[in-house]
């Protein structure tokens, strides 16, 4: 018989009554029992599963034998002298080989406004970018209001490629500043382009907004393409206001939120955990705001200045409050989400692994492009790498630096290798580390401490019956 080993990737969690165990690139979390953590350990340095039954002779052989079974299928038991990131491995190279043809894009992010009627103070915009074509960009005045054309060319430019590569859906992203600013533009290319293109591509729409400028029109017209409104609401402060939109109209943002449910619209909010919000941030208060309007979901997004996380004090707080807002939200039926839930999801197994997915956490990982107004493409509104114009599609793929983001989901930096949440952690925004090092593939600890302390308590207090459960003993 072959000798089995514990995987070297292998996580123990330890529980109140038992233990969480998962595999840190494939996860497959399942809990096991104190026995059932006694038969993984017999594994260590190598052992026969003959050898490892005549262990545990107070249980029946085949007992052992399918938990064992069990064991190796979640690749928490490996073959002795196995290479268990040649899967991996394997796959960046056909990665490396196919990106240029863009058989990974999935998202066109249109950025239809580069203004806005609010001035919300935790706006990455004029805070974020350190290239050169960002700084010109993002003031010029021709880079403000996209026209139907650069639309138009943008969407059946990524047509054409999903079409060459045989997919089937394609995401699209109306993004600003504001980007109900641009209205008319928005209702052009629903009323045009509608939800199935003419070689039969789904297509599905979402636009992020302050909230404040909808109207029966709009809410109509989102219904009839089912597009995804995503509001930014942070979490409200004295009588129900909006932290940051308290004198900047809180009360018609209500009002409008009421509008939208009334079209039975898809709705979820967006709300900020950053130095601006989080002394008056209040996760109860958001979730029964989130729950009084019909909210279908809560995204949490963190602060992208990465001072936000430099005191331990802070991380822990940013942490216990994710967890609060998250586990409240379980309670009253909003799911709370955001890239720091999706690793924990990734590792339940309830969303595919990048080798499947095509990305981690961020799709800013060679997934998706965002476009200007005046055509010029970046990976995303946050980023600041240049890829070229929406005119010239191949060009923006086989640039470097679409290269460079395409191919660091494997690894965030080399320093990323052994960490406990390797195989579904994008790291912190790409963006927020081109601003302060000028460089992607480096690893900011204190973040990764957010990361990583969230990701133990979501696992400390799954529930059984969200996970599968594996216990040897009594059987």
């Amino acid at each position: 018989m072959h000798k089995l080993k514990v995987s070297k990737y292998l996580q123990i969690v330890p529980r109140r009554k038992d233990f969480a165990v998962y595999h840190s690139l494939y996860g497959n979390l399942m809990l096991v029992d104190a026995e059932g953590k006694a038969v993984l350990e017999s594994f260590d340095g190598g052992c026969s599963i003959d050898k490892a039954v005549k262990k545990f002779g107070t249980y029946d052989d085949s007992v052992i034998w399918s938990y064992v079974h069990d064991l190796r299928m979640r690749d928490f038991l490996v073959t002795d002298g196995c290479d268990e990131y040649e899967p991996v491995r394997n796959d960046a190279a056909r990665r490396e080989q196919r990106y240029e043809k863009g058989y990974l894009l999935r998202v066109l992010q249109l950025v239809v406004a580069n203004t806005c009627n609010f001035n919300c103070k935790y706006c990455f915009v004029d805070t974020m970018y350190e290239s050169e074509e960002r700084e010109i960009l993002q003031h010029r005045s021709e880079n403000m209001m996209m026209t139907f054309d650069v639309a138009k060319q943008a969407i059946e430019g990524l047509l054409g490629i999903l079409g060459k590569n045989g997919g089937s859906q394609l995401n699209i992203e109306f993004f600003g500043g504001e980007p109900l600013m641009n209205w008319d533009l928005i209702k052009r290319v629903l009323e045009t382009f509608q939800n199935r293109s003419s070689d039969n591509v789904e297509l599905l729409y979402s636009v992020t907004t302050n909230g404040s400028l909808i109207t029966e029109e709009m809410a109509e017209l989102f219904g009839k393409y089912n597009v995804t409104v995503t509001v930014s609401f942070d979490a409200p402060g004295p009588h129900g206001h909006a932290v940051v939109h308290r004198e900047k109209g809180s009360d018609r943002v209500r009002e409008n939120l009421e509008i939208l449910k009334k079209h039975g619209n898809w709705v979820t909010f967006n709300s900020v955990i950053s130095k601006e919000t989080i002394g008056s941030y209040d996760g109860k208060a958001l979730i029964d705001v989130a729950r009084e309007h019909g909210i279908a979901m809560v995204g949490l997004i963190l602060d992208l200045d990465l001072a936000f996380y430099s005191k331990s004090s802070q991380r822990e707080k940013v942490v216990e409050e994710l967890w609060l807002t998250y586990e409240y939200g379980r309670l009253q039926g909003v799911p709370v989400v955001g890239y720091w839930y999706q690793i924990f999801s990734q590792i339940v197994g309830r969303q595919p692994i990048n080798l499947l997915s095509g990305y981690k956490t961020c799709p800013a990982t060679g997934c998706k492009v965002s476009v200007e107004p005046e055509g010029h493409v970046f990976i995303c509104k946050c980023c600041s790498g240049y890829l070229g114009h929406i005119s010239q599609p191949d060009a923006v793929l086989s640039s470097e630096k679409y290269r460079q983001y395409a191919m660091q989901v494997y690894r965030n930096a080399p320093g990323c290798e052994g960490c406990e949440i390797e195989g579904f952690c994008s790291g912190v925004c790409m963006g927020a580390l081109e601003k302060k090092y000028h460089r992607t593939d480096i690893i900011e600890k204190s973040s990764c401490e957010v990361y990583k302390g969230i990701t133990k308590r979501l696992i400390e207090n799954v529930h059984s019956t969200d996970v599968d459960v594996h216990y040897l003993a009594g059987r």
